[in-house]
């Protein structure tokens, strides 16, 4: 979805749904919890809009990044000791129809992604 119309669809269900002002609240939080951790104020500012602007303008895109950090941290708090969690959190479907180059591609991007929301949830859980 990327006409002018659906834009200002989803425009209108944010004004309707409290999603700014939901949005200032959670500003406001963060900042404290970061107040106590001893971060920057003003990163954590910068982190929120950049995520805003992800939700905003990629919407599909943030939801894949929300729905791969939400698998991250499942596999990061589980009991279970996980040996190899690329392969927990890879298609294999789409995998099954790659190349070994291409595979190999797939998994260093894959693993790029893992460690960027490993730092993500250290970086907010200490």
């Amino acid at each position: 979805m990327s006409t002018l119309k659906d834009y200002a669809k989803r425009a209108k269900e944010r004004m309707k749904n409290g999603f700014w002002e939901q949005a200032k609240a959670e500003l406001a939080h963060e900042k404290q919890v970061a107040a106590t951790l001893g971060i920057s104020p003003h990163k954590v500012a910068e982190e929120q809009h950049r995520k805003l602007q992800r939700q905003i303008y990629d919407y599909d895109g943030f939801c894949e990044e929300q729905e791969f950090y939400a698998k991250v941290v499942a596999i990061l708090t589980s009991n279970e000791t996980i040996s190899n969690p690329l392969m927990r959190l890879a298609d294999q479907h789409y995998m099954a129809n790659l190349t070994p180059e291409q595979k190999q591609t797939y998994i260093q991007k894959l693993a790029q992604k893992y460690r960027q929301a490993v730092e993500k949830y250290n970086s907010l859980h200490g």
